[in-house]
């Protein structure tokens, strides 16, 4: 066995630690700074490493999908560079696309070991449930808020400065995740590990109410239906639709009766990137670049359009746009084929569904450093690529096979 050989699962190891530091530290670790080193040095450096030592043993991505993905963040390079309303600062713009590549194949190199991969969702979705947790009793039992209709708004777990995200549709965006995975470990897992993680769903969920992110609420639900569908016989799912549809309908008269059902001046903020399309439509305004919508009712300026897809065209133009949905589009296909074949199929499915309607109305933005919308968009892309994804070497003899 070569050198190389044998420091592979020591790789695998490494970037498991990172990703949970990644994933979970977004709740433990406080200082900003200190996450993005933790992150680099636990992370994106062995995935870096891995890469150039052990090309040959990473998982090959299917090409549509690894065509699909280079050409994406080829344009997104092309726009930076040389498009002259992006953001200055091109060296930030290399290591933005690098580390999103990297960080997929740091997914890709952990799935290859399922144990670990395992585990690691497994802490991950503990430390969010306690997180959840010590939030809600924070709110609710130590500072007395009440529990009236958007009486307050939780985004932090008030404790230390853990659990901070700064912005309750941040905080309703990480939970949402969290809570997907755990409805999937709940079902695939065993013992009391399996009864810990329904523990740490029930909480999430309830912090997702008091965020008060009524579009981040469809996106869990609709994260949620998908995994159902896939996971759920046919009777429990009768079961599932048949209570949830009567509940569905009180909630909306309910949000409805309490003034819930508004746009937030999402419909203004939308309606002033419409007029501005004929601007930026072909090459885009650039990448990084504000989309300066003024909304006189609001008496509010807004640097985006608070929409993933409409600022994502309004930074890269038309090819972005569709290249970005041809990405999308191709893992959804792999993710359906390969969702009988293999257990993380329906979750990724599940994640990419809550990413896909969350797009909409709650974040906006998936190049910048790794955070909320990372997990939001890149984890379930890293999870479907590396579901569909083939050895190397089996991949070669299929091809010396052919010929």
């Amino acid at each position: 066995m070569s050198v190389r050989d044998k420091l592979y699962p020591l790789f695998q190891c490494w970037l498991a630690l990172g990703l949970f530091l990644q994933l979970a530290g977004l709740c433990f670790i406080t200082d900003g700074s200190r996450y993005t080193t933790i992150v680099n040095l636990m992370l994106f450096l062995p995935a870096l490493l891995a890469v150039v030592l052990s090309w040959s043993r990473i998982d090959s991505w299917q090409r549509p999908l690894c065509m699909a993905l280079l050409a994406l963040l080829a344009w997104v390079l092309i726009v930076a560079l040389f498009n002259e309303g992006s953001e200055d600062g091109r060296l930030r713009w290399l290591r933005v696309t690098l580390y999103a590549w990297l960080y997929l194949m740091a997914i890709s190199l952990v799935m290859q070991n399922r144990r670990v991969w395992q585990w690691l969702l497994v802490a991950v979705v503990l430390v969010a449930g306690l997180c959840a947790w010590g939030s809600l009793v924070q709110a609710l039992y130590v500072e007395q808020h009440g529990l009236e209709y958007r009486a307050f708004r939780i985004f932090t777990w008030g404790w230390r400065g853990l659990a901070d995200f700064g912005n309750p549709i941040v905080a309703a965006l990480y939970f949402g995740v969290g809570a997907l995975v755990a409805a999937h470990l709940v079902v695939s897992a065993r013992g009391i590990i399996r009864w810990l993680c329904l523990v740490a769903l029930v909480g999430m969920l309830a912090y997702q109410y008091f965020t008060y992110s009524r579009g981040v609420w469809v996106g869990v639900l609709a994260g949620l239906a998908t995994l159902g569908w896939f996971v759920l016989s046919r009777r429990l799912l009768v079961i599932a639709i048949v209570v949830a549809t009567p509940m569905a309908v009180l909630i909306l008269l309910l949000l409805g009766r309490a003034g819930g059902l508004e746009m937030s001046y999402r419909d203004a903020i939308f309606g002033s990137w419409l007029s501005q399309l004929d601007t930026f439509w072909l090459w885009g305004a650039g990448a990084g670049a504000d989309a300066n919508i003024c909304i006189a009712a609001a008496k509010r300026c807004f640097n985006q359009a608070h929409s993933l897809y409409l600022q994502f065209f309004f930074e890269y133009g038309l090819p972005g746009l569709l290249l970005l949905l041809t990405l999308i589009g191709l893992l959804l296909h792999r993710g359906w084929r390969y969702r009988l074949q293999d257990s993380m199929a329906p979750l990724g499915l599940a994640m990419m569904v809550f990413t896909l309607v969350v797009a909409i109305a709650n974040f906006y933005v998936i190049f910048l450093r790794p955070g909320v919308f990372w997990m939001v968009f890149w984890l379930p892309v890293g999870i479907l690529l590396a579901v569909s994804a083939t050895p190397r070497g089996s991949a070669k003899m299929q091809s010396i096979g052919a010929q």
